[in-house]
């Protein structure tokens, strides 16, 4: 019986049942090299109280159970087993409940990973639970307001290095075998089972020593960051000692809280499925932030980013955690915020908020726009949903609207609000009356109303502006204008604090004239009139540009129109001083292509015009990585060879003109790479930077003096080769086998399904959904390659894709359904094919989604969800397609 999908109301009456004390988990990993055990030992004693004569259950997704002992007696396994939970009946006051099993090693990045480096056969495990998979590794109460005490004990062969949330106390020596140590961890925190942590394997270490500087603050912590070996030649951990240290220092002093806990590591891992993991004392991340191939500014601030998003965490979500998945924006529209706050306070990184605007902004704005779409404080009916959830409403919307709360309430008032809140409820669970009840206090406000307009309601307003001219040609009359997300209940507005910027154009630049602070009321109107002095209306009514939304501060489209000066902001977005305002206006553009409101042909052209002047790393990957995007997505199938053509000529332009060693020539090579998978040049260039993956290579790559050959940058070649039918087999299998690694083997996993023939789309496909024993990370490199190519390759798939969504949802762990659900789903271009001459609702992705959503009214939630988004999304793109073959 597959149970795993625990509800809220389950959850909220264990709680009422349960206090837990304490855990003592021992994990046995002594043989996790051998391949052919799947399975590994696990003992955990569990220490509770509850009601006396109360009957509940444990989590466990095991793959066996040797015994269950409660409170000295031995349970009847066939009795108390029940799917993932073990019953748990007739408890006493206090209780102790000890189990003995095997747990499964992970392929999927959920519970405990494995992964067997290619390059050097060294293993490598860790952990990574967020929202339930801790229950993976051994039996616990999976649900974050059981918060306990954790004592980790782990065996393992004496040379690996072993980790975990709590400091490293002792090893004892196994008395058979001199290889083989049981490391035993100090008491962690009272923690949440989802942020508790193993990591184990034949892992790099580097070490360091935080001595604070702040005026509150812990004390010395000792720092520790791991890799893989193979990765240690390019694992900068100078530069994350010095990004670590610089974050504790900002944190300590501006929440005017201590770090919580004894030390400070930071595991880069391999097969990740996320970006990071705030697990106290023990963090992961990715390793794809060790950056092989050199690293630009942007990539730096984006791991910046990251390290203080998850130290944030460390007082948002560790120390004080949410109740439910509910209010799980309580830790991360938190953390998205602070993370970009501590890249620009504490290290440095002067662009963020343009990165934050133009990328995570951008992920929200999509989000928001799905019919799936749903309030910051969600409504999370149990552990599927809470699964979607971490999604950009909750991260950047989220984070979006607290930055629209500071510009409401001051910088000041919202950390002082911060401050009291750590300090109130520190290791406690919370809810968003709790949060609010603070914020009420502190800043003297009725922010129950803000909550229910920001907070407590979903979908994205549209703002703009309407300049009324009297019969002199003077400006009478400015109107800021607002229109409602569908859906928002009667009654209910949404204040916006704005800034409106405005230019004129004065010898081919556009300067600024001047900035207006402005503010939406909070009523559910469509207009509102602006009480403007003669010499505003002089500004706004000369103006040859209205930049709403300036520096910024809400959360909202902006409807950039002709009246608002488009055409002026397309000629002349490259002469615009700030950055940030730059983006805006990129940011602004983007949002018009995807509404169908602005050609594709015209955001291309600027894009060519302009990829030679930006000097910001950040807006020129967002530039060149949304051209193509631009292209793919929503130019029609006529006009896509000679934009790609376009965007080739301008990429190898640029890099040509590009400094060597500069961040813009590592962009711009990247992007030269990825283009020309699709236009009809650049097969030479791909064929020397392809000299990396397979062949000794010395020197610099030939359209870019200061980059050396390398296998990462090979591999994407051949990807790109692949993709239009330039290379063999033999010569991928030649390359897989002369460097395997991690990239040798999704690079080639990529290239063989992207190659445009049947039989390679055919294996691809049977591979991602028949094949269980694939990696996390093959799956995906190979259902990415499948997608590629001539539509007529993929249309034979279109209804097995569907027939098989409900036994694919059933067999597969969420994370992995996931990944094949979103990977493979129908793709088809307007006018092709089954889409030729069909609205858009009759094309084959649109209408066979529609009737497996209404064959399948009883499927999860959450897999009706990622169908309801990816038909949404197809949905869009031909539209933009058809608007795009007429314009």
């Amino acid at each position: 019986m597959k149970n795993e999908n625990l509800t809220r109301e389950e959850a909220a009456h264990r709680s009422e049942l349960l206090t837990v004390e304490s855990y003592h988990v021992h994990l046995d990993l002594t043989h996790a090299k051998d391949e052919t055990r799947e399975s590994y030992p696990t003992v955990t004693t569990v220490r509770f109280d509850a009601k006396a004569g109360a009957e509940t259950f444990i989590d466990y997704i095991h793959h066996s159970i040797d015994s269950v002992r409660l409170n000295g007696t031995h349970l009847n396994l066939a009795e108390v087993i029940d799917g993932s939970r073990i019953k748990l009946p007739n408890l006493a006051k206090h209780n102790e409940l000890t189990i003995h099993g095997r747990s499964y090693y992970s392929r999927s990045g959920e519970g405990l990973h494995r992964y067997i480096d290619p390059s050097d056969q060294r293993v490598y495990l860790y952990t990574q639970y967020e929202p339930a998979d801790c229950r993976r590794v051994f039996p616990n109460f999976e649900q974050p307001d059981l918060k306990a005490v954790f004592n980790f004990r782990v065996t393992a062969p004496k040379e690996w290095v072993v980790s975990s949330n709590g400091v490293l106390e002792t090893e004892v020596p196994d008395p058979t075998d001199s290889g083989i140590t049981k490391r035993v961890f100090a008491p962690t925190e009272r923690i949440s089972t989802y942020i508790t942590a193993i990591l184990a394997g034949e892992y790099f270490t580097a070490t360091d020593t935080y001595r604070p500087k702040s005026t509150v603050n812990s004390g010395d912590v000792p720092l520790v960051a791991y890799c893989r070996y193979s990765l240690k030649p390019h694992f900068d951990y100078d530069n994350i000692f010095r990004v670590t240290k610089n974050g504790l220092d900002f944190f300590q002093d501006l929440f005017d809280y201590p770090y919580p806990y004894p030390k400070y590591e930071q595991a880069f891992v391999p097969e990740y499925n996320i970006g990071a993991m705030e697990n106290p004392g023990m963090v992961t991340f990715t390793e794809d932030y060790i950056f092989v191939s050199g690293a630009t500014e942007d990539d730096l601030e984006g791991r910046t980013n990251t390290i203080c998003h998850e130290m944030a965490h460390m007082w948002f979500g560790d120390l004080v955690t949410m109740k439910w998945w509910d209010d799980l924006w309580l830790k991360e529209s938190f953390a998205d915020f602070m993370g970009t706050l501590g890249a620009i306070e504490a290290n440095g990184f002067k662009d963020a908020w343009v990165t934050f605007a133009n990328q995570r902004k951008a992920w929200a704005y999509q989000q928001d726009q799905l019919p799936t779409t749903h309030p910051i404080v969600a409504d999370i009916a149990h552990l599927e949903a809470a699964s979607q959830n971490f999604d950009g409403i909750t991260y950047a919307k989220g984070a979006s609207t607290l930055k629209q709360l500071v510009a409401y309430v001051g910088f000041e008032t919202f950390i002082e609000a911060a401050r009291v809140y750590f300090k109130r409820h520190e290791w406690a669970n919370t809810t968003l009356n709790d949060f609010l009840s603070v914020l009420n206090e502190v800043s003297g406000r009725d922010m129950q109303a803000w909550s229910r307009a920001w907070l407590q309601t979903s979908g994205l307003s549209t703002l703009g502006t309407r300049r009324v001219y009297g019969p002199d040609g003077q400006l009478t009359d400015l109107y800021l204008t607002q229109q409602l997300p569908e859906g928002i209940p009667a009654g209910v507005g949404r204040p916006h604090v704005v800034k409106l910027e405005t230019f004129r154009q004065h010898e081919n630049r556009l300067v600024s004239t001047g900035v207006l602070s402005l503010e939406y009321p909070n009523e559910p109107i469509t207009e509102h009139r602006v009480e403007l002095t003669d010499e505003h209306k002089k500004q706004v009514g000369e103006a040859d540009l209205l930049m709403l939304n300036a520096q910024d501060h809400t959360y909202a489209k902006v409807a950039l129109t002709n009246d608002d000066g488009l055409q002026a902001a397309i000629a002349g977005v490259s002469t615009l001083e700030s950055t940030l305002s730059r983006g805006l206006i990129w940011g602004a553009l983007w949002e018009n292509v995807r509404d169908a409101r602005l050609p594709v042909s015209t955001f291309v052209d600027a894009v060519v015009r302009n990829v030679s002047l930006e000097p910001s790393a950040s807006l020129l990957g967002s530039m060149v990585s949304h051209a193509q995007a631009a292209v793919a997505n929503y130019a029609s199938q006529t006009e896509r060879e000679n934009l790609y053509n376009a965007l080739h000529d301008a990429f190898s332009t640029a890099l040509a003109a590009a400094s060597p060693g500069s961040d813009a020539q590592l962009i711009l090579l990247r992007a030269l790479i990825t283009v020309s998978g699709v236009a009809t040049q650049g097969e030479e260039t791909c064929r020397d930077i392809a000299r990396g993956a397979f062949e000794d290579t010395t020197g610099d790559i030939a359209v870019a003096t200061g980059i050396p050959y390398d296998q990462n940058l090979g591999w994407a070649a051949l990807g790109a080769l692949a993709e239009r039918n330039l290379v063999s087999v033999a010569e991928l299998e030649q390359a897989a086998g002369y460097n395997p690694s991690s990239i040798s083997a999704n690079g080639y996993a990529y290239a063989l399904a992207a190659l445009p023939q049947a039989e390679h789309k055919a294996e691809a496909y049977r591979t991602v959904m028949e094949d269980s024993t694939l990696s996390n990370d093959a799956l995906s490199s190979t259902a990415n390659g499948f997608r590629l190519g001539p539509d007529e390759l993929r249309e034979p798939y279109f209804e097995s894709y569907f027939a098989a969504l409900s036994d694919i949802w059933e067999s597969r762990s969420i994370g992995m359904a996931t990944r094949i659900v979103r990977g493979l789903y129908p793709r088809i271009s307007y006018g092709h094919g089954s889409a030729a001459g069909l609205d858009v609702d009759n094309t084959a992705p649109v209408a066979l989604a529609e009737r497996w959503l209404q064959e399948h009214p009883e499927a999860p939630s959450a897999l009706r969800r990622l169908i309801l988004e990816a038909q949404d999304l197809t949905r869009r793109n031909l539209n933009a397609q058809k608007f795009n073959a007429t314009h």
